[in-house]
């Protein structure tokens, strides 16, 4: 019994202590969003002095969201949410697909001359080239095909930047798809396209939507080719967040309330499929 009792001090202990480091971790993390939100309901004045408690130590203004959603910013915001979530979720959506595609033949499928392996680390290694050797190329090829500052060059250009990271996941994800419920399904007559949509697709339907996630977010957050592709019609978010400050200086409260805006798509999109991102991030974590 007393070895018991100890266990479970020792246990409690940890237990506590885990909470702690969690809790301290959340407090550190969620520290910047604090800042940036409460800095949105700030007046220029308060954001100069060392204010950090909101609607304690001073007086919240909601002027910065006015101008940003009602007054002379409201065109640009407006059209910059619409480019954002119409760009992300094209973009999110053919990534995912062509992804899928992709990361199924390299899971499922073995070629001659040259390992699975092999194929995955040249497709992953694409992502790793900084995006500026490659600006001037993708400028020149979309100002010929006239998409420049236009959404159907944005959806393209990072449909392909992020297909080589959605790949390298899905990739796994089929991989833990049962080989013998794919034989099965070969054996009842169905082709490998018939297979691969009707079997192996629905049973990494947590994979699929994790990646679908992670394609909208990395999309909706892209910053450089925007600012190479797009000047006035094809904004984002992102790119308004470059565009706070003045002749005077920089606008924090304007910066602030574009960052807020900019985390509340995927914020919302996470909530409603959370349950599949649970599932995707946890498969195959009790295979032996």
């Amino acid at each position: 019994m007393g070895s018991r009792r100890n266990a479970r001090r020792s246990f409690d202990k940890y237990a506590i202590g885990s909470y702690i480091l969690i809790a301290l971790y959340t407090i550190f993390a969620l520290a910047p969003v604090y800042w940036m939100i409460s800095t949105s309901f700030k007046s220029p004045l308060d954001t100069r002095k060392l204010k950090v408690f909101p609607f304690i130590d001073f007086n919240p203004v909601t002027k910065t969201w006015e101008d940003v959603l009602f007054g002379d910013k409201a065109e640009m915001t407006i059209k910059a949410l619409k480019n954002g979530l119409i760009v992300g979720a094209s973009s999110a959506v053919l990534c995912t697909a062509l992804s899928s595609l992709a990361g199924y033949g390299l899971a499922k499928f073995r070629y001659r001359r040259w390992k699975n392996r092999d194929i995955a680390s040249f497709i992953l290694a694409q992502r790793m080239m900084p995006p500026a050797v490659v600006a001037l190329p993708i400028f020149i090829f979309f100002s010929t095909l006239n998409l420049i500052d236009t959404p159907i060059s944005l959806i393209l250009i990072e449909t392909a930047v992020n297909m080589p990271l959605i790949i390298w996941i899905l990739m796994d994800f089929f991989r833990g798809v049962p080989n013998e419920i794919e034989d099965a399904a070969y054996i009842d007559g169905l082709t490998i396209f018939q297979t691969f949509y009707k079997i192996s697709l629905r049973l990494a339907a947590p994979g699929i939507a994790v990646a679908l996630v992670l394609s909208f977010i990395l999309s909706w957050n892209e910053f450089f080719f925007v600012l190479v592709l797009a000047y006035s019609e094809a904004i984002t978010i992102p790119w308004l967040v470059s565009l706070g400050y003045s002749q005077i200086s920089l606008e924090y409260w304007t910066i602030s309330a574009y960052g807020t805006l900019s985390i509340i798509p995927p914020i919302i999109l996470a909530f409603f499929i959370q349950k599949y991102i649970i599932r995707g991030l946890t498969f195959g974590a009790v295979k032996g």
